[in-house]
């Protein structure tokens, strides 16, 4: 905890700041806010924080946000929008899944007799991959349905996603109209 003195210091040498002078100073000072307004704590383990970063700052730089109000509003859609592109991932994942257990649930003799592995594709063709795709799909909705539950939360994400960006182009055109 600082101390009567620290605190009357601080107090002293706040008076001496006045923030930035120049135009450059003040949009570079406006824009620090954004850089911490979202962190790697939404980040699923192995993803890649500077993915997140550079997709944050495209983001930014494309929705130009201008005050507290905005960015906030932004900060949702960028937070929105980083989960949706985790669908795909996450649905082949679940497939990916299924098939694996399928084909170890198929092979796992032949695995067992065979202490040497050697290089085989565990599946050698598209009508196969079809097949499984199609066993996995099948699977998943006697077991748990993770498809139609990962398919609603797209569907929520993207109501979320477009309302949000709703809410920003109003806020943005009704900026634009004070100015005028």
């Amino acid at each position: 905890m600082a101390t009567i003195k620290q605190i009357n210091a601080n107090r002293k040498n706040a008076l001496f700041s006045k923030g930035p002078k120049t135009d450059l100073g003040k949009l570079n000072s406006s824009k620090n806010s954004l850089k911490h307004g979202l962190t790697a704590k939404q980040l699923v383990i192995g993803e890649d924080l500077n993915e997140f970063e550079k997709y944050r700052d495209h983001m930014i730089e494309a929705l130009k946000p201008e005050g507290i109000l905005e960015e906030q509003v932004v900060f949702k859609i960028i937070d929105v929008g980083f989960r949706l592109r985790r669908i795909g991932g996450i649905e082949a994942g679940i497939y990916n899944q299924e098939i694996l257990h399928h084909e170890l649930d198929e092979y796992k003799q032949k695995m067992a007799e065979k202490i040497e592995f050697k290089d085989q594709e565990l599946v050698q063709s598209s009508d196969r991959s079809i097949n499984l795709k199609g066993l996995a799909f099948a699977r998943d909705c006697k077991y748990g349905s993770a498809i139609l539950k990962l398919n609603t939360i797209e569907d929520k994400l993207m109501n979320k996603y477009y309302r949000q960006l709703d809410i920003l182009k109003m806020m943005q055109e009704g900026r634009y109209d004070l100015e005028k």
